[in-house]
């Protein structure tokens, strides 16, 4: 008999839940169904998530390296402790096209001393979470921010409870920055022709954005502290000469409450990423979460949902105003002469004057460096 771990992660920093846990088959056969569960339930913008891991054996390794596909066609309930139906979840189609993600219209008004459940139907099947009772999740005090000697920068979240409902909390961000390039390039070759660029267009490549969601599982608790408070506690980091020092940098920060399970699920599930040194790696702590097949109790079921709210605050950071560095090399200028910018491209370069003057293309062509013309829509300046 064989033995050998799975483990699934599924976008745990792309919302309120994730979902990893260690199961044992008995042979190699293909592992099929294991129902994975994500999402929160919350006063507003519910979003439940149902895939299917499907793990074919790796004798390599010993191992099971899961691939996921999506569940469509479920019904999904939040419900709360006397069995009535809270809310519909509605699964969510994007361009005629379904996914598995599933979307309650509308907010939930929790009523204290009430506990709430998501049930599931796929086909013949229920799946449904414990009855956990909403955490309350309080405001972000501030957002703050520093630059370290090394030249790196760490964001920070403050936040308190007098009341003490609230001792533990998950964080996520998401951050946007806008890049420049460091030379403007007045023209660019493509497709046989020089095509001219200008500041007040969008065909520019002298402004771009770079988009981030955060990658890693932020906890923190205030029971270690006085008055029920953290301070300055450090969600994000980044070092010196990176494109965030460009111009302007913004972080939408996300807060949620957690109670002591869900917590202690979160910091298990981080411990064995640390010391596994990765998602699919066997680990050797088992990790449980609170979702059950109600017709079949030996079915294994991946996730674990809470009930909180979520807290939201954005910040602008002027990085022209704070001594970071966005570096990289420039001074490599040549000049060529027409019939020799068909290939201009192909040797890396682009054209910052009329002269056929012309730079790594890196320095005039800000989506060469990961940026985008996608500008936010609540980027407050009017660059194109």
């Amino acid at each position: 008999m064989y033995k050998y771990f799975i483990i699934i992660f599924t976008g745990i920093i792309l919302i309120p839940v994730s979902c990893i846990t260690p199961f044992e088959p008995d042979g190699k056969e293909e592992i099929e169904g294991l129902l994975v569960v994500e999402g929160t339930i919350m006063d507003k913008g519910t979003t439940i998530t149902l895939s299917r891991a499907i793990s074919p054996f790796n004798s390599s390794t010993d191992s099971a390296i899961a691939e996921i596909k999506k569940v469509y066609g479920a019904r999904v309930h939040v419900i709360d402790d006397k069995n009535t139906i809270v809310a519909v979840a509605e699964q969510q189609i994007i361009d005629g096209e379904e996914t598995s993600r599933y979307i309650v219209d509308g907010g939930i008004t929790f009523t204290p001393g009430t506990k709430y459940a998501l049930s599931i139907q796929i086909g013949e099947k229920r799946y449904q979470s414990a009855f956990v009772s909403p955490v309350f999740t309080p405001d972000i005090d501030e957002i703050n921010w520093r630059k370290n000697p090394d030249g790196s920068m760490d964001i920070m979240v403050s936040t308190h409870d007098l009341s003490s409902q609230t001792e533990y909390y998950r964080w996520a961000f998401e951050e946007d920055w806008e890049i420049r390039s460091h030379l403007f390039a007045s023209s660019r070759y493509e497709g046989g022709a020089i095509i001219a660029h200008s500041m007040f267009t969008s065909n520019n490549r002298y402004y771009c954005w770079v988009s981030e969601k955060s990658k890693s599982i932020i906890l923190g608790t205030s029971d270690r502290h006085t008055e029920a408070t953290i301070k300055d506690k450090v969600i994000h980091s980044f070092p010196d000469y990176n494109s965030r020092f460009s111009y302007l940098y913004s972080i939408l920060v996300k807060q949620y409450g957690l109670d002591r399970e869900a917590y202690i699920y979160y910091e298990n599930l981080q411990k064995n990423i640390d010391f596994s040194g990765s998602l699919f790696s066997p680990i050797f702590t088992e990790i449980k979460g609170n979702i059950s097949c109600v017709s079949n109790p030996d079915e294994t079921v991946i996730g674990y949902i809470t009930a909180t709210n979520e807290v939201v605050t954005r910040v602008f950071i002027d990085m022209t105003a704070i001594d970071g560095e966005d570096w990289y090399d420039c001074e490599n200028t040549r000049t060529f002469n027409y019939s020799q910018l068909v290939n201009m491209f192909s040797l890396g370069y682009g054209i910052i004057s009329g002269q056929y003057e012309c730079a790594p293309v890196r320095c005039v062509d800000c989506t060469k460096r990961g940026g985008t013309k996608n500008k936010p829509d609540f980027w407050p300046n009017d660059h194109l």
